[in-house]
C-alpha cells in the first residue's frame, strides 16, 4: 500500500512539474498589448544626447494605471534629466577649459556650481514642450486567468544648444561681475578664461 502511495504521489508531482514548465505564460509574465509606435525608440534608454545642434532629454516611468497621468510624471522626469544633463555638460565644457591653464581644476568647483545655478536659471527648463511620447499598454499575469493592465510611459524634449550657449554666457558673464563687486580677482579671471577659451573653441 505503501508503495502504491508513493507511486501515485511521484506520478502527480511529476505531472504539477510538468504543467509549470509548458509552454503556457507565467504567473508574473508581462506582454505589451498596445503601443504609441511600432516599436521602442532608441532615446527611451537615453537620457541625455547632443545632437545636430540640438540637446535631447528623456525621461520615463513605468507600472502607472493612467496613460494621462504617466505621460505628465515622465515630462517631469525628462525636465529633472535637463537639469542633470546641464550639470554634466558645464562640469565637462569647464573642466576642458581650464586644462592647461594656471587654474586648478579643484579649485573651480564652488564657481563651476554657481555657474550651473546661474545657466538653469536662464534657461526656461519648465516650458519645454514634449518633442515626441512613447508609451505601452502592459499586460500583466497576476493569477490564473488574471490580468492586470498598466503603462509605462517616456517622453524626451529639446532645447537648441544656441540657447544653452547663451545661457553658460549669460551665467559666467553675471560671475565676473559679481566678483568683481566682491573684488574677488581669482573668480572673476577664472569667468573671463572661460569666456574667451570657450568662445574661441566653438
Amino acid at each position: 500500500m505503501k508503495r502504491y502511495l508513493m507511486l501515485v504521489l511521484t506520478v502527480l508531482f511529476g505531472l504539477a512539474v510538468f504543467s509549470g514548465c509548458g509552454g503556457g505564460p507565467k504567473i508574473g509574465s508581462e506582454k505589451i498589448i498596445e503601443r504609441s509606435a511600432p516599436k521602442s525608440p532608441d532615446w527611451v534608454l537615453t537620457p541625455f544626447v547632443e545632437q545636430k545642434g540640438y540637446l535631447y532629454f528623456s525621461g520615463g516611468v513605468t507600472g502607472r494605471q493612467s496613460l494621462n497621468l504617466g505621460n505628465r510624471e515622465a515630462k517631469a522626469e525628462a525636465i529633472k534629466n535637463v537639469a542633470e544633463g546641464i550639470s554634466v555638460k558645464v562640469r565637462t565644457e569647464f573642466t576642458g577649459a581650464v586644462r592647461g591653464s594656471n587654474i586648478n581644476e579643484d579649485d573651480i568647483g564652488d564657481f563651476t556650481q554657481d555657474a550651473i545655478g546661474m545657466v538653469t536659471d536662464n534657461l526656461d527648463i519648465q516650458g519645454l514642450m514634449p518633442e515626441e511620447i512613447y508609451w505601452e499598454k502592459v499586460e500583466k499575469l497576476t493569477g490564473p486567468n488574471e490580468v492586470k493592465n498598466f503603462y509605462n510611459c517616456y517622453c524626451l524634449t529639446k532645447m537648441s544648444v544656441a540657447d544653452y550657449k547663451k545661457a553658460r554666457d549669460i551665467a559666467l558673464n553675471g560671475l565676473a561681475d559679481k566678483a568683481k563687486k566682491e573684488k574677488d580677482k581669482k573668480a572673476e579671471d577664472t569667468a573671463m578664461m572661460l569666456m574667451q577659451k570657450l568662445s574661441k573653441s566653438e
